[in-house]
């Protein structure tokens, strides 16, 4: 039977994810499909598989591949997911998938940074998703608040456009990213977020690696997805070398009435071109690259 919402949840011994599944089926319906993704003890497995929902094992590495490998088996045309320690308010799941119903986004993220409540963000941890999703935001064109967070929403179209891609190290990010980069839109909204109960993360033990390597993900991706950025980056580099290099050039002529810095006035004239060219060449492969996206979304 093809249901409304399919909910992803990844674990690894988390105690309040059976709270969360109540909260869940509170919120979306006893008939809500709840698929949860475990890589805990055997003890553990049993107890998950008594509430209810389904329940596959991982034997991978990685929050991204244990999420992704949910939602290859969800039937939901609406599918989410959500962390287990009950930091993230599930009811934004359902405001996501109304957004989702309006047709007005493919990819729905919470923004934690709008509701934390007190001890539940770390400020390092706050200046980081800050930076990454300004960093994403001008690769990818988006206006993304909080890129890194644990609760998404998107639909079935989305999904299958990278549900046979093998994911990389990135977390959640690996979503927002492949989605990006395919010129799907992506909106957040704000929802709560409350400090963990119980533990520490076993899903993501080193906050700062994995910042490190979500911003190598997205510099890495943005030379093929937003030429623009990068060919214009570097194009606007040279021509302000050039441009001082040839004040440098007026300026001794000016000095000393002779024209003697020939050479470092032909360098100067060859940064400012090669920079124009390289700007011009990122507009043209940004602009190929755009139809390419909307025609692979047809």
């Amino acid at each position: 039977m093809k249901r409304r919402i399919s909910v992803v949840i990844p674990t690894i011994e988390e105690e309040t994810v059976f709270e969360l599944i109540e909260r869940i089926r509170e919120l979306l319906g006893r008939d809500t499909e709840i698929i949860i993704v475990d890589k805990s003890s055997r003890e553990y497995y049993e107890r998950l598989k008594k509430t209810g929902a389904i329940v596959i094992r991982q034997h991978s590495r990685g929050v991204e591949k244990a999420v992704l490998l949910g939602l290859r088996q969800a039937s939901g045309s609406i599918v989410a997911s959500i962390d287990a320690d009950g930091t993230h308010d599930p009811r934004g799941i359902a405001e996501g998938a109304k957004i989702i119903e309006r047709g007005e986004a493919d990819l729905v993220l919470g923004n934690r940074l709008s509701g934390l409540t007190k001890g539940s963000m770390q400020r390092y941890q706050i200046f980081g998703n800050k930076f990454l999703s300004k960093l994403f935001n001008a690769v990818y064109k988006t206006n993304i608040n909080d890129f890194l967070v644990g609760l998404f929403v998107m639909n079935r179209r989305a999904l299958n456009a990278i549900k046979d891609i093998d994911p990389y190290r990135a977390g959640h990010a690996f979503f927002s990213i492949e989605l990006a980069k395919r010129g799907f839109k992506i909106v957040d909204i704000p929802i709560k977020y409350y400090p963990r109960r119980y533990g520490e993360s076993k899903l993501t033990r080193s906050k700062l690696l994995y910042g490190v390597n979500v911003a190598s993900h997205i510099i890495r991706l943005a030379r093929d997805y937003n030429p623009l950025l990068i060919f214009g980056g570097f194009g606007l580099i040279l021509i302000v070398a050039g441009l001082l290099l040839g004040g440098m050039v007026i300026a001794n002529f000016l000095a000393t009435g002779a024209f003697t810095w020939i050479g470092r006035a032909l360098m100067a004239f060859m940064l400012v071109v090669v920079g124009i060219l390289s700007i011009i060449a990122g507009f043209i492969i940004d602009l190929l690259l755009e139809i390419e996206k909307k025609l692979s979304r047809h």
